[in-house]
């Protein structure tokens, strides 16, 4: 029986790892915490007392291209619409937003600095 999501892990370039973990923090807004003595260098990203994002470089040898995936976007629960506009807008990230037919609540996408999907999730606030 399945009863949560652990985790999501992106692979990427040392420099690429360092922006990502920048962008995750400053702009989404989770926290670095610890993180095993791994081999690979990386980072884990928080939400309180959860650990909820991998980054880590590839391994050696490793032939995955990190272009290369199905991936398509994660989505994080978040508060503070309004804030979360300001400072996008302050940052100049570009995004898009858009309610949710017959809801009150929002949804704001926006691309990592790999390219990936982000969406955050408000809840009519």
């Amino acid at each position: 029986m399945i009863l949560s999501i652990n985790h999501i892990q992106l692979v990427a370039e040392k420099d690429l790892v360092l922006k990502l973990r920048d962008f995750y923090c400053d702009v989404v807004g989770l926290t670095e915490g610890f993180r095993p003595a791994f081999e690979r260098f990386g980072f884990w990203l928080y939400i309180g007392d959860k650990d909820v994002l991998h980054l880590i470089t590839p391994k050696e040898g490793d032939d995955r291209s990190p272009q290369k995936s199905s991936f398509d976007h994660v989505a994080f629960k978040t508060d503070n619409y309004q804030g979360v506009l300001k400072k996008l807008k302050l940052l100049n990230i570009s995004f898009d937003e858009r309610s949710i037919p017959g809801m009150t609540a929002h949804q704001i996408f926006l691309r990592d600095p790999s390219g990936n999907r982000v969406e955050l999730n408000f809840d009519g606030d």
